[in-house]
């Protein structure tokens, strides 16, 4: 495989796993994010400390299941993935906008990753999980329902 046939898959493989991880947060699925990860995962937010193992992975997301946010979305864009030729992993980068949306008031986080993967066959896993949350704008509560155009109103 030449480098860049190496380039588009390893990005192509690397869009399938944050799509799974944007899922998975988003439907609070701990079984699947534990499936994302490897069992020695790192997670860093913010510049802080270091944290170790896929239980201290995991506790990110059930702290964030523990807010009880009616609907979240989260959007990865920007992706990029490149193998890292010693270790055979892969240092990716993207952007992530994460909607929390209830009632009372609206959420949207802006940020990054500054991820590492592995390849773990034809996918990839998240050996470092590092969120750099950047900014969030605050706005009204969101309506829980839509009326489609040409629908009646219900």
């Amino acid at each position: 495989m030449n480098r860049t046939t190496d380039i588009v898959t390893t990005t192509a493989r690397a869009e399938r796993l944050y799509y799974r991880y944007a899922r998975a947060v988003d439907e609070g699925d701990l079984d699947e994010l534990r499936a994302l990860a490897t069992p020695d995962i790192k997670v860093t937010r913010g510049g802080g400390k270091t944290k170790e193992g896929v239980e201290a992975f995991l506790d990110v997301y059930r702290a964030h299941n523990a807010l009880q946010i009616p609907v979240c979305k989260h959007v990865v864009t920007n992706i990029t993935a490149e193998p890292q030729a010693a270790d055979g992993s892969v240092a990716t980068h993207a952007y992530f906008e994460a909607k929390l949306l209830s009632d009372n008031e609206t959420k949207v986080i802006i940020g990054y990753y500054d991820d590492i993967h592995v390849v773990d066959g034809d996918e990839h896993r998240l050996a470092h999980k590092k969120i750099v949350a950047e900014r969030v704008l605050l706005l009204p509560g969101s309506a829980g329902s839509y009326t489609y155009v040409g629908s009646a109103a219900p």
